[in-house]
């Protein structure tokens, strides 16, 4: 029943599953992004027309499923169109901030292979440290201190040994710094709308989706990014349509766990599962490249996951616990007191 208190154990598995589930899309989502961006890809940029697009189809899909609900009935809660929400400076700085994500994203698995994504993408917890600092006014720890030199010592190791085994492009590395930085700034956001407006994660990704698609709309016009699609071979493939079909699915499916997973736990949490999820996705990535990598390259990652590994532990700790939200009573999440 919505609003209700689920038990512990429930609780667990609820945020169990909804992880196994985020994993599975955002892989999904990196590799079918990377045979758009760069495989099947005019050589004119359309980074920007895949996130349209992509927001285009999360928007259309969440009305078929309100038309659905209404005409059959069932527990999915409806989006609605509150301007007052839309509107909300929070709500547009997570909008801006999770499209900004996905476009930087997309730009930077133009030059990067996926095996390099988790060492690209790891200052996004040292930008989580930064602005819960400067936002939040946490205090930083000797321990957060060491997790945080661990991280950037691996992301330095591992950019110089990329570039030395594939040449990586510089640009690539720059995208993966932005796009860390807004990760870490929509999850800030998206905590604060969520709690302020009280929306379930539904309504987050479908405001999120339709102001994306809204803003994006000149910027696809004006640089001639639809255009470039439209006359490539790229929009005359059949299994390239099929794949930006797909990752419009995705997408969505990966912006509403994600919402669900930060309104269950929180940004850091959530921001943890995105690295560890790398790790994984990193091994898979170079065995299925069938490539071998330097020992020092494998370092780097290591590296990595000891920080984040480090700064999970302390932020474990009892005395810590409750920057994680994991102590307090956990709503079912479709909630129905909302502000209005």
């Amino acid at each position: 029943m919505a609003g209700a208190l689920v038990t512990p154990e429930s609780s667990y598995i609820l945020i169990g599953t909804v992880l196994v589930a985020h994993w599975t899309c955002a892989m999904s989502m990196v590799f079918i992004n990377k045979a758009l961006v760069s495989g099947r890809s005019p050589s004119a940029d359309i980074s920007l027309f895949i996130v349209w697009i992509q927001n285009l189809i999360g928007v259309a899909l969440i009305q078929v499923m309100n038309l659905v609900t209404i005409i059959v009935g069932g527990t999915w809660e409806r989006a609605k169109w509150d301007l007052s929400t839309l509107l909300h400076p929070d709500m547009i700085m997570s909008s801006v901030t999770f499209t900004g994500t996905l476009v930087f994203n997309n730009l930077m698995l133009k030059y990067i292979s996926v095996a390099f994504y988790q060492v690209a993408r790891s200052l996004t917890l040292i930008f989580v440290i930064t602005l819960s600092m400067i936002i939040l006014q946490e205090k930083i720890t000797s321990r957060v201190v060491v997790a945080s030199l661990f991280i950037v010592m691996g992301f330095y190791i591992g950019v110089d040994q990329e570039m030395l085994s594939t040449g990586v492009n510089p640009l690539g590395i720059m995208y993966a710094v932005i796009a860390s930085l807004l990760a870490a700034l929509c999850g800030i956001f998206f905590k604060r709308v969520q709690k302020k407006k009280m929306l379930s994660s539904v309504q987050l990704t479908f405001n999120n989706c339709l102001i994306s698609s809204l803003g994006l709309t000149p910027l696809i016009f004006s640089t001639s990014q639809l255009n470039n699609f439209l006359y490539s071979s790229m929009s005359e493939d059949l299994t390239a349509r099929m794949l930006l079909f797909l990752s419009g699915i995705m997408s969505l499916s990966m912006g509403w766990l994600s919402a669900l997973q930060i309104s269950l736990t929180s940004p850091l949490t959530h921001n943890i599962s995105i690295n560890a999820k790398s790790l994984f996705q990193t091994v898979l990535a170079v065995i299925w490249s069938g490539e071998s990598r330097a020992w020092l390259w494998w370092l780097g990652n290591g590296l990595v996951m000891t920080g984040i590994a480090t700064y999970t532990a302390h932020k474990l700790n009892p005395q810590t616990r409750a920057s994680l939200n994991m102590d307090v009573e956990i709503q079912a999440p479709h909630p129905t007191n909302r502000n209005k």
